[in-house]
């Protein structure tokens, strides 16, 4: 078996243009990799803004709540004192 050792020019031509079509491709990922990160980014502080207002719909609800529980305890009480149940307590005059 005979091995050729001579090289023509298209060799070198394809050799170097699948090493610059390599390169390229390295640098179009990375420019493509910097693109991404920058949009992670913007999405992670999207993310964390709608966190916090969710947070503060959640504390939102919570007051609602307690205030809608107050309010029940009030009709109830004025319910019961036009029924006759309960009473009412004489403020002391000075």
């Amino acid at each position: 078996m005979v091995i050729d050792w001579s090289f023509r020019a298209g060799d070198f031509v394809s050799a170097a243009g699948f090493f610059i079509g390599g390169l390229s491709v390295i640098f179009m990922m990375k420019s493509d990799i910097r693109a991404l990160a920058i949009r992670l980014g913007f999405l992670e502080a999207t993310v964390k803004e709608q966190g916090t207002k969710i947070d503060q719909f959640a504390e939102l609800l919570t007051l609602m709540g307690r205030y809608e529980e107050r309010m029940a305890a009030m009709r109830e009480s004025i319910e019961d004192l036009r029924r006759g149940r309960g009473y009412i307590m004489p403020t002391p005059h000075d």
